[in-house]
């Protein structure tokens, strides 16, 4: 097995005799895997004609694209570690990315991040300079170099960043990949994430994939449009952005084309799983992981009677739930899930600190969950979100899902905000699916009444355009509960 990803994927690739099937689809052409890997190449040169040394990093402030293909795996191929961005963040968290990063070296795109050419904070290029250099024809062998360093999700702090290793990419485990060349997959999460960077670009390489790409954002009319066209037989995205695409003329066609649905990066709700289930039945996957260790369980929601459930462990993982004191709790009461990882990816404060990682060590993911008699996982919320009202624990998804329920709620989310009389009580956050009003608020607040102990009721609703959330679709609660206060 060779000690370089790039050098991998390219093996692997022969191997199946793949190299003129296409990979990508984007800005309106077609690209082989043969060309991909051309073009890589060149950019590994362009790198090193730039001066970078091994295990330099390179900041990719790059749309989704094919350039963006070339500068990962050009990256991976003359040693150097890949930090990808979101460019679509604010010039203030960009520039903080930059900082965390501390990369030798950013590729930027003028129409996204030109003006980090003038900035200051790094040196920058673009990829067509990169592009016009001698191709590399040597793979940097070092399996232990960090490859990549993903930020996490911010949800409970500043962003950190997760190396991970050439030969990570073996150790990660989970379900092996079947070849499928003609398969053509479409996925809205982005590069930058773990999940965008497996379903779009690894799935090329991996399963003779064909990936179509997008530079913007898209948006769900933008996405069934693009599956449409190019005849879409896969899709991969938030909860969140599925429950948008049900609200789009034409999604009932697409959707039905799709062999598979894979939603992950936040909890399927229990009002979304109604939706989906009788559209997508046994089509539909709900994939559960972390940044920290990659994948960990997923199952098909047709198969279970509660929403909680997602599905059994990935072989080799073993998982355990922890109570409060430390202790192996039976199957079916909650407590924090740990599983064990052949590796963890500690996230870092500064690029210059480098992986932080342990190797067959148990994880504690953070989140509240439990395990039934069938081993299947149930995952009810983030252990950090439990809110204390009068003494008593709220885990917000509980409420949450109720809410969802009524047929004029789209998607809440609920937090303590502290009253001016000095108490803490509830507040609702809600996306109505038409006009908010006092009169839906009361409809939600006594539906709560009625289902719940007296102490999760919301005090009141605030009516939102969109749930705050990050850009894995997760919901930023530390914002919701920061700007609590505007509305007491």
């Amino acid at each position: 097995m060779p000690e370089n990803l790039t050098q991998s994927l390219l093996e692997h690739v022969r191997e199946q005799g793949w190299e003129n099937n296409v990979a990508f689809i984007a800005d309106e052409r077609s690209w082989t895997l043969a060309e991909v890997f051309e073009g890589a190449a060149r950019v590994a040169g362009g790198y090193r004609a730039a001066g970078l040394k091994p295990g330099d990093r390179v900041l990719l402030a790059l749309p989704d694209s094919v350039e963006m293909v070339w500068c990962l795996l050009g990256a991976w191929q003359a040693g150097f570690v890949a930090v990808p961005v979101n460019v679509q963040m604010s010039r203030e968290d960009l520039a903080r990315d930059v900082g965390t990063a501390e990369p030798a070296l950013a590729v930027v795109d003028p129409e996204t991040a030109g003006w980090l050419d003038d900035s200051g904070l790094v040196p920058t290029t673009r990829v067509d300079r990169l592009a016009a250099a001698a191709p590399e024809s040597g793979f940097h062998q070092d399996a232990d170099a960090p490859a990549l360093a993903l930020f996490t999700s911010g949800t409970t702090g500043a962003p950190k960043l997760c190396f991970l290793r050439h030969r990570n990419f073996d150790e990660m485990g989970g379900p092996r990949p079947v070849s499928a060349p003609g398969t053509v997959g479409f996925s809205v999460s982005r590069m930058y994430f773990l999940g965008g960077l497996g379903s779009s670009v690894f799935a090329a390489f991996g399963i003779g994939q064909t990936s179509v790409l997008s530079r913007e954002r898209a948006t769900p009319a933008v996405a069934l449009e693009l599956m449409r066209r190019h005849g879409a037989t896969l899709f991969f995205g938030q909860p969140s952005f599925l429950a948008r695409l049900l609200l789009e003329p034409g999604h009932a066609e697409v959707l039905g084309n799709l062999r598979q649905v894979t939603c992950a990066g936040e909890v399927l709700t229990a009002r979304l799983r109604e939706k989906l289930v009788p559209i997508l039945g046994d089509r539909l996957l709900n994939a559960y992981g972390a940044t920290e260790i990659g994948g960990i369980a997923a199952g098909r929601p047709v198969d279970y009677d509660v929403p909680s459930a997602v599905g059994p462990a990935w072989d080799g993982r073993p998982v355990r739930i922890v109570g409060t004191e430390g202790q192996d709790v039976p199957a079916g009461e909650r407590g924090e899930l740990h599983i064990k990882a052949p590796f963890v990816t500690r996230g870092v404060a500064k690029g210059s600190l480098g992986p932080n990682q342990e190797y067959d060590t148990w994880y504690r993911t953070g989140d509240l969950a439990s395990i039934d008699e069938n081993d299947v996982i149930h995952v009810h919320g983030r252990l950090d979100d439990v809110e204390v009202i009068g003494g008593q624990n709220v885990v917000p998804g509980e409420v949450e899902r109720l809410l969802e329920s009524h047929p004029r709620v789209l998607e809440a989310a609920v937090s303590a905000v502290r009253r001016s009389a000095g108490d803490t009580s509830l507040r609702a956050y809600a996306v109505a699916t038409d006009k908010g009003d006092e009169s839906l608020a009361g409809e939600l607040i006594e539906l709560a009444k009625a289902h719940l102990s007296f102490y999760k009721v919301p005090h009141d609703v605030v009516w939102l355009d969109a749930l705050p959330r990050n850009g894995n679709g997760k919901i930023l609660r530390r914002k919701l509960r920061a700007e609590g206060d505007q509305f007491v």
